[in-house]
């Protein structure tokens, strides 16, 4: 989190990447409890407190999208696929890259 003090004495918080607040979202509001399938997106201007480590900037622009509720590889799948649909269509060019953790 990135929070301060302004020259004004005002407490300010910055937003940090979108992730965290998603699933802090979805959980306070019990969508968990709800059941069902959720997918959620989000984007804007982020902030990071730490160092930027070379190359990365204290500001950075994010756009992620979160699914809840379908315990299945094609919905990793569809959700890649729409985040390609939308980088098309804002003529972004991109080039994608799977990994995988311990899999």
């Amino acid at each position: 989190m990135y929070q301060f003090i302004d020259k004004g004495e005002n407490d300010v918080c910055l937003r940090p990447e979108g992730t965290a607040g998603v699933v802090r979202a979805f959980v306070q509001k019990k969508l968990d409890k709800a059941g069902g399938i959720h997918r959620f997106f989000y984007h804007g201007s982020m902030f990071r407190y730490e160092r930027p480590q070379k190359g990365r900037l204290r500001q950075f622009h994010q756009f992620g999208v979160e699914s809840f509720g379908v315990d299945s590889v094609y919905e990793d799948a569809t959700m890649i696929m729409m985040v390609a649909d939308i980088l098309k269509k804002c003529g972004i060019g991109y080039r994608l890259q799977l990994n995988s953790l311990g899999d």
